[in-house]
This record gives C-alpha cells, sequence and structure tokens, in this order.
C-alpha cells in the first residue's frame, strides 16, 4: 500500500503530477521557442572579436571615406560580398544573366544623377498686368536661394499660392482643394498649421510634410516656392553646420558643396524645383491676389476658404538653372536566407556609404555606418552559425547613397525582385556604437511601429532570458519616420524597427574613427537584434490569427 501525503493521497500520484507538470511547461516552452538551441548557437557566433575584426577593414583609411561613385565605396562593396559569400549567404541582387533568375550576384546596380550648379539660378517675377507687363530681377542669396536642379532648366509658368502646401488625410486639412496646380509653382508658406501641434505627433507632421509634396509631384507642379514670414533676407539664416559652438574645430565636411544627387525618373522630363524667398519676395508675389499674409497665418482654415478664388493671378516665375549633370553608378549589396516561407520576407540592412574625403581628411565613418554595417554582416554570421532554416526568409542589404538622400534603399523599395507585400518588416541599423550618456552608458532608444507591439514583448524577453543588460527607451510610433533608411519602408506601408545609442560630437566629422567605437554597446545591440530576429522569423506574428501567447508574459515574471 502506497504511503499517503498530509492531505490523505498517494506520494506515488504527487510524484506523477510533478512530473506532468514539468513536462507540460518544457513542452510549451518548446512550443514558444522551438530553435531556442539554434538562437543559442547564432548569440555565440557574436563577439567583440567579430565585430572588430570586420570594422578595421571597413574604417580604414585604404576605403577613402566609403563616397559615392568613388573606389572606397567599390572596395568596401567587394569587401562585404566576399564575406556574405564566406558565411554561406546566398546572393539576391541583379540576375547574372537575363531571364535567369535563378543566378544572381550579389549587387543590385542602379544610377544616380549628380547635378552641381555651373551658375547661379537666376529667379524672375513677371506682372502682366492689364496696362503693362514688367519682369522683377531678384538677387540670388538675399532675396531667394535653390537647390540644385538635376538637369539644366528654363521655365516661365504660373505661380499660386498653396497656403502650407499640405494635404493631410488625418486632419482632413487640404490646402489644395479646388485648385489645378499642374504646370504651375506652388507659393508656400514654411512648416504647418499650428493646430496640428495639438492633433499630431510630431512623426506624424513629417510624414504628413512629405506625402505632401509627392501629391505636388504626382500632380505635376513645377516646384516649390517657400517662404517664411519671420526671415527677411534668405542668406542670412544660419546654416545647421554652424550651430556647433565647436564648429571651427572640424574642416568642412565633403559634402558641403552644391551637388544633388538623385534617381533618374524616366516619366518626368524637367526637375522639381525647391526654391526659398525671403517674406518680401513672397510679398510681391502675392501682389493683386487679394491675399494678406498676416491674415493667413492667423486663421488659415478659414481664411483659404474664402479666398480661393483669389490664389491664382496674373504673376508668372521664371527660373533657370545651369547644371553640369553626370551619371554616377552605384550599387546597393543584397544577401538571402532562404526560409521555408519564401513569399513571408524580413530585410535587415544598413547603409555602407559615407561621405569620402577633402582637403588631406579622410572621413572614415566608423560609427556612421560602419557600425551598422558590420551589425548587419555579424548577424547573417549568427543566422548561419545557428544551422537551422528559419521559418520566414531573410534579406540582408547593404545601402548605397544614404549620405545623399537615402537613395539607395529608396530604389530598393521601388525595383524589389519579389512583389512588396511580401516583405514584413525591415529592421534598420545605423550608428549603433556611440553611447551618449556616460552614466549610463547601456541606453538606447528603440523605434518601433506601435501598431506591433510584439516588437517591444520580444525585445523585453530576450533582453533579460539572454542577460545582454540594456535599459530601453521604447519609441512607439505611427509613421517612424527620421533620416535614416528604415524611412524608405516605412513610406511604403512597410512596419520598422531600429535600436539607435545616439549622437556624438564626432559625427559627420573626420574623427569618427575605430578608436572611438564603445563595443560594449555595438555588441548588446547586434545580439538583441540578431535574437529578436531570430524569433520574428519563426514566429507567425505577421498574421491576422497571430496572438501572443500567455506563456511569453509568464516568461517575462
Amino acid at each position: 500500500m502506497a504511503k499517503l501525503n498530509y492531505i490523505g493521497e498517494p506520494l506515488i500520484s504527487t510524484s506523477i503530477k510533478l512530473f506532468f507538470v514539468f513536462f507540460l511547461l518544457l513542452a510549451t516552452t518548446s512550443t514558444l521557442f522551438p530553435q531556442d538551441e539554434a538562437k543559442t548557437r547564432g548569440l555565440s557566433a557574436i563577439n567583440k572579436d567579430v565585430l572588430e575584426a570586420q570594422l578595421e577593414f571597413l574604417s580604414s583609411d585604404l576605403m577613402e571615406g566609403r563616397a559615392i561613385g568613388e573606389r572606397g565605396l567599390f572596395l568596401a562593396g567587394e569587401y562585404i560580398s566576399s564575406i556574405l559569400k564566406l558565411y554561406g549567404i546566398k546572393p539576391a541582387g541583379d540576375m547574372l544573366s537575363p531571364g535567369n533568375s535563378s543566378e544572381r550576384g550579389y549587387f543590385q546596380n542602379f544610377p544616380l544623377i549628380r547635378s552641381e550648379s555651373v551658375e547661379a539660378p537666376v529667379l524672375k517675377i513677371i506682372d502682366n498686368g492689364k496696362e503693362v507687363s514688367r519682369t522683377l530681377s531678384l538677387n540670388y542669396n538675399i532675396d531667394y536661394t535653390a537647390l540644385p536642379t538635376s538637369y539644366s532648366e528654363e521655365i516661365e509658368a504660373p505661380i499660386i499660392f498653396v497656403g502650407y502646401g499640405i494635404k493631410d488625410d488625418k486632419t482632413g486639412h487640404n490646402d489644395f482643394k479646388g485648385l489645378d496646380i499642374g504646370g504651375k509653382f506652388l507659393l508656400k508658406i514654411k512648416g504647418y498649421p499650428g493646430f496640428f501641434e495639438n492633433r499630431l505627433t510630431t512623426t506624424e507632421i513629417r510624414h504628413s510634410i512629405s506625402q505632401s509634396e509627392q501629391f505636388m509631384i504626382s500632380e505635376g507642379a513645377l516646384g516649390i516656392i517657400e517662404f517664411d514670414p519671420e526671415v527677411q533676407i534668405v542668406g542670412s539664416e544660419v546654416k545647421a553646420d554652424f550651430l556647433r559652438a565647436d564648429f571651427a574645430e572640424y574642416p568642412p565636411s565633403p559634402n558641403n558643396g552644391n551637388a544633388r544627387y538623385s534617381i533618374p525618373i524616366n516619366s518626368r522630363t524637367t526637375s522639381f524645383i525647391r526654391a526659398t524667398v525671403s517674406c518680401g519676395v513672397a510679398q510681391e508675389i502675392l501682389k493683386g491676389s487679394g491675399i494678406n499674409i498676416e491674415n493667413y497665418l492667423s486663421n488659415p482654415s478659414n481664411y483659404k476658404q474664402k479666398n480661393i478664388v483669389n490664389r491664382s493671378w496674373n504673376k508668372q516665375l521664371y527660373f533657370k538653372s545651369s547644371v553640369n549633370s553626370t551619371r554616377v553608378e552605384t550599387r546597393n549589396i543584397l544577401g538571402m536566407v532562404e526560409g521555408k516561407d519564401p513569399n513571408s520576407i524580413i530585410v535587415v540592412g544598413a547603409h555602407y556609404d559615407h561621405m569620402g574625403m577633402k582637403d588631406g581628411y579622410i572621413w572614415n565613418g566608423a560609427d556612421d555606418n560602419g557600425s551598422g554595417t558590420v551589425g548587419v554582416m555579424t548577424i547573417a554570421k549568427a543566422i548561419m552559425a545557428a544551422g537551422e532554416q528559419p521559418n520566414k526568409t531573410i534579406v540582408f542589404a547593404f545601402w548605397s547613397a544614404e549620405e545623399v538622400g537615402l537613395l539607395g534603399s529608396r530604389y530598393f523599395v521601388r525595383n524589389t525582385v519579389c512583389p512588396l507585400e511580401n516583405i514584413k518588416m525591415n529592421i534598420n541599423f545605423d550608428m549603433i556604437s556611440r553611447y551618449v550618456d556616460d552614466d549610463r552608458p547601456n541606453v538606447v532608444t528603440m523605434t518601433y511601429n506601435e501598431s506591433y507591439p510584439i516588437y517591444k514583448d520580444y525585445t523585453e524577453l530576450n533582453n533579460k532570458r539572454h542577460n545582454i543588460g540594456l535599459e530601453i527607451d521604447y519609441q512607439p510610433s505611427p509613421n517612424p519616420l527620421g533620416g535614416s533608411d528604415h524611412r524608405s519602408f516605412v513610406e511604403m506601408g512597410i512596419p520598422i524597427m531600429r535600436f539607435k545609442p545616439g549622437h556624438r560630437e564626432e559625427y559627420h566629422t573626420p574623427f569618427d574613427e575605430i578608436t572611438t567605437i564603445d563595443w560594449d554597446i555595438m555588441e548588446k545591440i547586434v545580439r538583441i537584434s540578431f535574437a529578436n530576429l531570430w524569433d520574428l522569423a519563426n514566429s507567425d506574428w505577421d498574421t491576422e490569427e497571430y496572438v501572443k501567447p500567455p506563456e511569453l508574459d509568464r516568461l517575462m515574471e
């Protein structure tokens, strides 16, 4: 007869119950994290030595600053592609022979147009009055400035007033209502309506401005003529570089010239012109329109409706630019680990270009963005070290031309080898190796789409389970924009995730060298990013059927 416990149950029964409880817990954990052993193998491939060995080469003087179209960037590309091949990552770039999609190289080649002004652009106001026509010539860098156009242009066309030039679906604000903007210059106020601050986040405002400009282009507008009501002489505006008290200690960057890069657009035969005029010039343009700037600023929502018929009058704008345009060849680098589902893709990316050389200085860009590039390369190594095929397909991408307008990633999202809807998310790495607060060296921000809280769940879990030790400032957003390559994906409706410690004083100077790298924070970001990627690549978080497992909360306790 079995011995009883204190409540009268046989002890053997209690032992069996404990065994089954243990078995069920083990089974539950295995179901939630079915490839933990593989993840552990991947994490073991990430260490300082691996990071340092790769970054030493990429940020060396041999790379000559990795500028667009220059030898150093091509050398960096050869190095990155050879490392991907060494790790066993399949090429996912252009087809090596036309029509044979099964044979691809690592490079996605694309052209850019480099435009540089030969002389200052010319801007004139033409007033076609009832009795006399007069032309007012303006002074460059006093009355107006203009960005270099992609090509030499000479255009005379009507100009109309469009308020702040914003079309926003969330607030219903539409400065273009009732207006035909095709074939016209658009005079607009810099900024946005004041009420936006109470109804939109900063990110949403930036997104609204960006989308509004895309709307203007799509409707055939010739360009934007912008003015700030507070600025009387545009040439007196302080440039951003001079806002730093220590500016004199650093040489001017190679990108401080007037060159502009753009992706050729076959469907558009003219440049989209972007000029800034003084408030006085704006008032001169508005003469005869019945529009008073002060009244408009006091209540744009009501004012624009009353004066909509008066916003087009007999004013023309003449614009002429003389530029040298040259074709520059560059390339993204693409590798792939094919998952069990080839139609569900996560893109892990970083830009590998930087700013080049000038006056004997080399901008080696160790943090910006040698660190992010090496982070992606090391995660590729870890994925292969895991030794198991993930459920989702993972594309490792290295973007060119980020420093001149996110052009590499923008080219990619418009020229994908797969349907765009197959891309489920982008994980972006840009400047991941410099902490900002000396008293809190483990603090990083994590930017992500607020509609995917699972990104935060996995991050909290992996930070705890793998003892990574980051202090994470979570920054969810409906449209997480910003000046890095994840923006190209956000603009296409693709969710993103990004870790970043912050900027340091060496940013965009020739002193961004490997000697300034904080290896500890870089390694931690790479480790948690790999752990997140592994979990996201092996779960169905992106499907409508997905329900967060309750076990995820229990494991966090």
